[in-house]
């Protein structure tokens, strides 16, 4: 038999040319998908970590805002190692707002004028705060022992008055606050724990210092109180008491969390006279008035950048 000669080459097993083409697409599909489900994964990761980081810069911004930043460091500042005494041990949990509820507030008393209110007050079955000057706590000390005893709120408002003094420094600021402090528990037995920034907590006097003190007056425990409604008796208008009720009645109306500023100092006759009326008209809308408590959430001015 004749054997056929090949060259002395063996010929390998050779696929046809079709299925090597089928074979190759499959393998190009099978790696695009995994490419594919990579990459989703890798998307959804991605939209991931990005909900996470917009997440807790706008968590930062708001901790910023309720804390300022000084009060977030971990450096320890000499004033606070002031008046280690004045602090607030139990600082009550928020309760929550009551659309009914409007909360009068008289500043820079007590006065011969703080009597008028009180007895307004007393007739109508309403109560008030009262951030008072610890300047002029001698020889009204009665007064204060009865907003106590007929359950209002005392609380601070400065000692001196003296803008350029007091918020001079943190440390100046710690020092007035602690004569009044004093001299409230000394005329009554009450250490206040609720306090008013004279000409609110943001104004001319502190824009360079007013974080660092909100700071630190935080950290003790102190809540303090802007306000959302005034009668506008301290713009230097001569306003009736008429006028300053409907200033009252018609801001507390537009208000979703009425805290009333006012004033019982000495010149502020006009004041003290629409209380009466005031609360009485108040009350016909609807609105009880109450004394401010440290539950109660506090209306305070924005930081500004």
């Amino acid at each position: 038999m004749r054997k056929h000669s090949y060259g002395g080459r063996r010929r390998g097993f050779v696929l046809p040319t079709r299925l090597v083409a089928v074979v190759l697409v499959g393998a190009v599909a099978a790696l695009s998908v995994v490419q594919t489900v990579r990459a989703s994964r890798m998307g959804k990761e991605l939209t991931s970590l990005r909900t996470q980081v917009t997440t807790l810069t706008q968590e930062n911004k708001t901790l910023a805002a309720k804390v300022p930043a000084i009060q977030l460091a971990n450096d320890s500042f000499e004033y606070q190692n002031k008046y280690p005494e004045m602090v607030v041990k139990d600082v009550p949990a928020r309760a929550a707002d009551d659309p009914k509820a409007v909360y009068l507030t008289f500043d820079d008393g007590p006065s011969k004028n703080t009597t008028t209110v009180l007895d307004a007050l007393k007739a109508q079955g309403a109560h008030a705060t009262f951030f008072v000057i610890g300047k002029n706590i001698p020889g009204h000390e009665a007064i204060l022992k009865r907003m106590v005893s007929e359950g209002h709120t005392l609380a601070i408002h400065t000692y001196s008055h003296d803008y350029k003094g007091m918020y001079a420094s943190v440390d100046a600021y710690l020092d007035d606050f602690n004569k009044v402090y004093t001299a409230i528990h000394d005329a009554t037995g009450v250490y206040p724990t609720l306090f008013r920034f004279p000409g609110g907590s943001i104004n001319g006097y502190n824009a360079g210092i007013y974080p660092q003190i909100i700071a630190e007056m935080t950290r003790r425990g102190f809540i303090y109180y802007d306000w959302s409604v005034s009668s506008e008796d301290a713009t230097g208008k001569k306003l009736t008491s008429a006028q300053l009720t409907q200033n009252v009645v018609q801001g507390v109306a537009r208000s979703k969390h009425p805290i009333v500023l006012m004033h019982d100092s000495g010149e502020k006759t006009a004041t003290a006279g629409a209380v009466a009326s005031m609360v009485q008209q108040l009350r016909a809308a609807g609105y009880d008035c109450r004394a401010l408590t440290g539950d109660v959430r506090p209306i305070t001015f924005g930081y500004k950048s």
